[in-house]
């Protein structure tokens, strides 16, 4: 599309960022009837095979994401590509006897979610997008400004000039340039870790099953991905971050080994690793009239339960839902009133599991208090309590209150 129709058209909607969530959000839309412009920094390599090497960031998506993205179309390319089922769960402890294990088997269920690379899911959902008449991308697009005029949003674009919309969808990550320019403040915390993340090969198999060990550093996790390989997630202090990624590949595989308490043997093989620093970030407001924001433009929480893609997915739903009722009752999707209603659906829920993740961080933290004395008879007995267990499991693979539609009922093959 020529730069005159980008400027002279008045969107339906325009979505800043291209990632898993705002691409799920474009697609939700546009699937139902609205012009959608999709921005993104960069072109989506969709090309991906699925004997390409292991990716540094995967997600661990639960069943509610699952429908989503069968919903929008794009749940076929990631299985095109690459995708692992977990059927378990064990969870142990450094200082302390206590395990917990969680089984599909016990929940009657055929698995416990599906571990997946980042860009696996993204290129399916771009895949979708590139497909759909309803969407118009823009790739390599950088804002230069945002105002609201009119019942309208008008975004400046370097080299292409304004446009315009009756929304503006910010699902540009955690950086959001979107919610500053909105003058959107932050409620931020810093953990003071870092995860290191990466994948590995190991000794022995991982069956099919996610591990996860509270040490003195703090969470180790394998996710199972294909035959032997996991994905790790190592949460260190942060100052000990850049001293993980100095490793040599045979001295890192004997840390995540020792770290795992050698759950499945030696490390054998080191693919690509990566790190960030973990903070909790909740944007004061996630709606402005013609404005919303989505994913980590909104919220970011400690990843130790691999929540974060999740709420994302879960964000998008529900706008989307919110924005089409109020199309189907003739209503400003753009206006105040309506975008509340988004906020409102979803803002307690990510901060209920944000601070259930704190909790967690804060009851497993190796440091001298009476915590230890608490965990020790805590994990047998809640490794006994199967109702409880599967409760929490199912809140967690399922949902909880309140799902959009996109996440409940599977409405496309």
């Amino acid at each position: 599309m020529s730069n005159a129709n980008l400027t002279n058209t008045i969107w339906d909607v325009i979505v800043v960022g291209g990632g898993m969530v705002g691409s799920a959000t474009a697609l939700g839309l546009a699937q139902n009837g609205m012009r959608v412009l999709l921005l993104e920094k960069q072109a989506v390599d969709i090309s991906w095979q699925a004997d390409s090497p292991y990716q540094v960031r995967v997600s661990a998506l639960t069943r509610a994401s699952e429908k989503i993205l069968k919903n929008l179309g794009a749940w076929q390319g990631i299985e095109d590509r690459r995708l692992h089922p977990f059927v378990a769960m064990h969870v142990w402890d450094e200082i302390t006897p206590g395990e917990v294990h969680f089984s599909a088997q016990d929940m009657q269920e055929p698995n416990l979610g599906y571990t997946v690379e980042n860009n696996v899911i993204q290129a399916a959902l771009w895949e979708q997008a590139i497909a759909c008449e309803n969407i118009t991308t823009l790739v390599d697009s950088k804002i230069e400004g945002l105002a609201f005029e009119d019942d309208q949003a008008w975004l400046s674009i370097e080299g292409i000039g304004i446009l315009k919309t009756q929304l503006v969808v910010g699902a540009d990550g955690a950086f959001s340039k979107i919610r500053q320019l909105a003058n959107i403040g932050l409620d931020t915390h810093d953990y003071e870790q870092s995860a290191v993340v990466g994948c590995v090969k190991t000794e022995l198999s991982h069956q099919d099953t996610c591990w996860q060990r509270y040490t003195s550093n703090g969470p180790f996790a394998y996710l199972s991905m294909g035959n032997n390989v996991s994905s790790i997630a190592w949460y260190l202090p942060t100052d000990k971050q850049q001293w993980a990624l100095n490793l040599s590949d045979e001295e890192f595989a004997k840390e995540i080994a020792k770290a795992s308490d050698y759950r499945l043997g030696q490390v054998v093989e080191v693919a690509e690793r990566g790190a960030f620093p973990l903070v909790r970030r909740h944007a004061e407001h996630y709606v402005k009239p013609n404005l919303a924001l989505v994913g980590d433009a909104a919220h970011t929480i400690h990843p130790q339960a691999g929540q974060g893609v999740n709420l994302g997915l879960l964000d998008a739903a529900a706008l989307v839902e919110t924005v089409l009722n109020a199309k189907q009752a003739d209503k400003a999707w753009g206006s105040f009133s309506v975008l509340r209603k988004y906020e409102r659906w979803r803002r307690g829920d990510n901060a209920l599991v944000q601070r259930s993740m704190e909790g967690f961080d804060w009851l497993f933290k190796q440091d001298a208090s009476l915590k230890a004395i608490i965990r020790k008879p805590l994990l047998p007995l809640a490794n006994k309590l199967t109702w409880v267990k599967n409760w929490l499991m199912g809140q967690a693979l399922n949902g909880r209150e309140a799902l959009p539609k996109l996440a409940k009922t599977l409405v496309k093959n």
